[in-house]
């Protein structure tokens, strides 16, 4: 398994949450990084300032991925910023707890846009420029690794538009791997119940789980470090949470 000393690691969504955790497991595995955000521009300076601190170079980016276009913006400025990219961590999204009947058209749009469409088209837009680069050297080997939901093993009531939205990005993940092969390779962690949400009305008990340790957002990010190393793993979903997705 190689290292990541020196590597270039672009994380959506990485300002905040189990974005920041993701950067900086993959700074302390010697990534420099790319912090992508959409309003949380002062979480994600202090992220960069905290990961300058450990030798580590940094870049901000943002955008906001309901906008299509948005999505292959972000993904060509941090090519540019940082010279390449070898690393692409799809994490930004978006959770609604909504029914099918409870949400609106334009509401599953945006889940769509932002859960997968999004992360699609910044994979694409990876393997375009790394295919078209001049100075990338010819072992190089991206990776792509997409931030799951435990619930994509099974149907969950009560959040039909989200399930759909990663069921999506499930199968990008499988399909991608094989599209994307010889030089790009794509996984996916499928997390558990890991953070308080952001707002008290999308609360959700975390079930039974057959192991007593609770997955942590540290636990996910070591599962992403994990991916990044590999060369030889494509196509493959890691659930991060105690055994939950196997009830």
């Amino acid at each position: 398994m190689k290292t990541l000393d020196d590597k270039v690691a672009l994380v959506t969504g990485g300002a905040v949450r189990l974005g920041s955790e993701i950067a900086l497991a993959l700074a302390r595995a010697g990534c420099d990084i790319i912090i992508h955000y959409r309003e949380s521009v002062v979480a994600a300076r202090e992220l960069a300032a905290t990961i300058n601190s450990m030798g580590r170079q940094t870049w901000l980016v943002s955008g906001d991925f309901s906008d299509l276009f948005e999505a292959e913006t972000v993904m060509r400025t941090a090519w540019e910023m940082a010279g390449w990219v070898d690393i692409l961590v799809n994490n930004a999204s978006e959770f609604t707890q909504l029914t099918l009947g409870e949400t609106l058209t334009d509401e599953l749009e945006d889940l769509l846009r932002v859960n997968m469409i999004s992360p699609i088209i910044m994979a694409k837009t990876l393997a375009d420029l790394a295919s078209t680069s001049e100075i990338l050297p010819g072992d190089y080997c991206g990776k792509v690794v997409n931030v799951l939901d435990r619930r994509v093993s099974k149907p969950d009531r009560g959040c039909l538009p989200y399930w759909l939205s990663k069921k999506g990005l499930e199968a990008f993940t499988l399909g991608g791997a094989l599209e994307l092969a010889p030089r790009i390779t794509v996984n996916a962690v499928a997390p558990g119940p890991v953070l308080a949400p952001a707002l008290p009305e999308l609360s959700e008990p975390a079930g039974p789980m057959p192991l007593m340790a609770r997955c942590t957002p540290l636990d996910v990010a070591d599962a992403v470090v994990y991916l990044a190393k590999n060369d030889s793993i494509t196509g493959q979903i890691i659930y991060v949470d105690s055994g939950q997705h196997l009830l």
